[in-house]
């Protein structure tokens, strides 16, 4: 029937569309777990439950025996075959599964799996299956629906708890959705979870940008990463502020600096890749990153109005602060910080050319 993405397979169910089979493949678990839940909600009929057969390798007799069930209820009957793993089954088993997928009568089958994201990957190209996959590939795209499910962007994570908080009774108000995606990166499981909490904690009704600020998922390194892009954009005293909330909350200055250093390589290895031809995304896995690229692209964004001396300058900074703090100065670590977030301000404003020992 159809090869189709994200965005075709949540028109397909919005549309209330059913198929004789579907094959869901993503490097993704939330997407495959959540879309699997919206598509027995479809398939069922109220009172039935699925017949799940987990994977990595399913029991193929089980699938067989549940496809030609009969229902008591005279509806199709739906059989889950969850997180399945070509690669791991038998070529046998694979083509009856296949046959299976084409020729089920009494029974709809969904079956879910794990791809891997390729390392390097042309602009334009999708997702793929490994060769052992094919065949049910095929099958799937002959009678039913297969959908590859791109890992999330930005934007389709902003999307996502938009609808998610609406599904709960709730709604962001604008930008605090951006925020939340900013602090959390791009984890659906996280998201949906923070996005849970926030709603309780605003009594199902608006989430606004300064409750995501005040109760979402915190930690150092996304903290000290806004500080830095506040401060290179032209955002002094928010960058300020947020150092000062950082040594308020008792974080250990060493751990800041380690931080703000961190914010800065990461500037200067996607300048460097940027100017061999090199995208943040590939930088990112080439740097073996885990996790969301944003940082990556973000940092790219704040590096372009600098020099690469100015960059190199931000570099030399860091590692006075660094010595400073570790070398036993009798200066309080928390004004060191502060000194150096200045210094940092004036090599990017263009007023100090270096910072030498």
């Amino acid at each position: 029937m159809a090869a189709v993405d994200l965005a075709g397979l949540n028109r397909s169910i919005s549309a209330g569309e059913k198929a004789q089979t579907y094959l869901l493949y993503s490097p993704d678990e939330y997407l495959l777990d959540s879309f699997a839940r919206r598509l027995s909600g479809l398939l069922l009929e109220e009172g039935e439950e699925p017949t799940v057969l987990p994977g990595p390798v399913p029991d193929i007799g089980q699938a067989v025996a549940a496809a030609g069930a009969i229902s008591l209820f005279g509806t199709k009957r739906l059989v889950y075959l969850s997180r399945i793993e070509p690669t791991a089954m038998r070529a046998d088993d694979i083509k009856l599964l296949a046959e299976l997928m084409q020729e089920a009568e009494n029974a709809t089958l969904l079956l879910t799996m794990i791809v891997k994201e390729p390392e390097y990957k042309k602009k334009g190209a999708g997702l793929t299956v490994p060769a052992a996959a094919k065949p049910l590939l095929a099958a799937a795209e002959k009678v039913g629906i297969a959908a590859a499910l791109e890992k999330p962007n930005e934007a389709s994570a902003v999307r996502f708890v938009n609808r998610r908080a609406e599904e709960i009774g709730a709604s962001f108000a604008p930008g605090a959705a951006e925020e939340l995606v900013r602090r959390c990166g791009i984890d659906l499981f996280l998201l949906s979870a923070e996005t849970e909490k926030l709603a309780a904690a605003c009594g199902y009704d608006r989430i606004d940008g300064q409750l995501v600020s005040r109760m979402s998922v915190r930690n150092i390194e996304a903290d000290v990463f806004e500080m830095i892009r506040a401060l290179l954009t032209g955002k002094g005293r928010e960058a300020f502020r947020r150092l000062n909330e950082l040594i308020y909350l008792q974080n250990d200055p060493i751990s800041i600096a380690a931080a703000m250093n961190g914010s800065f390589v990461d500037m200067v290895r996607v300048r460097a890749a940027a100017a061999q031809g090199i995208g943040y995304q590939q930088a990112f896995k080439t740097m073996k990153n885990k996790g969301s690229d944003y940082r990556y692209k973000k940092s790219l964004e704040t590096a372009r109005p600098f020099s690469d001396a100015q960059l190199a300058g931000f570099l030399v900074v860091l590692d006075r602060l660094d010595r400073r703090l570790k070398g036993g100065s009798t200066v309080d670590k928390s004004t060191l910080l502060q000194m150096a977030l200045g210094e940092l301000l004036l090599v990017g404003r263009g007023e100090m050319q270096y910072a030498d020992s």
